[in-house]
């Protein structure tokens, strides 16, 4: 029963490479010895994480004749979130800066 195509398994890895890269942001926000550094420890792999989401949103356009199966499913809903919290975070920086 394993459908899992191409497509599917290089957005899925994508996937929990997100997931792996925003628990290393959250572990950076509860270590916050030095103000500066866990700057960067928290920003470098959120605009990474946002990066990824959008190549995996594209991957999985390219593979929408797939069929739907679990993998498919986390897939959207991570690089779904990913790339709504990527244009959240520029518009918001962007109308601060007006």
């Amino acid at each position: 029963m394993d459908s899992s195509s191409n497509y599917t398994e290089q957005s899925y890895k994508l996937s929990k490479l997100i997931l792996f890269l925003l628990t290393f942001a959250a572990f950076a926000i509860m270590v916050n010895s030095n103000a500066e550094l866990s700057r960067y420890l928290f920003g470098f792999p959120i605009i990474v994480s946002g990066i990824l989401g959008i190549v995996g949103t594209y991957i999985l356009y390219k593979g929408r004749h797939e069929p739907i199966n679990e993998k498919k499913v986390i897939a959207v809903i991570v690089n779904a979130a990913m790339v709504i919290l990527i244009l959240t975070i520029f518009i918001s920086n962007t109308l601060y800066r007006l």
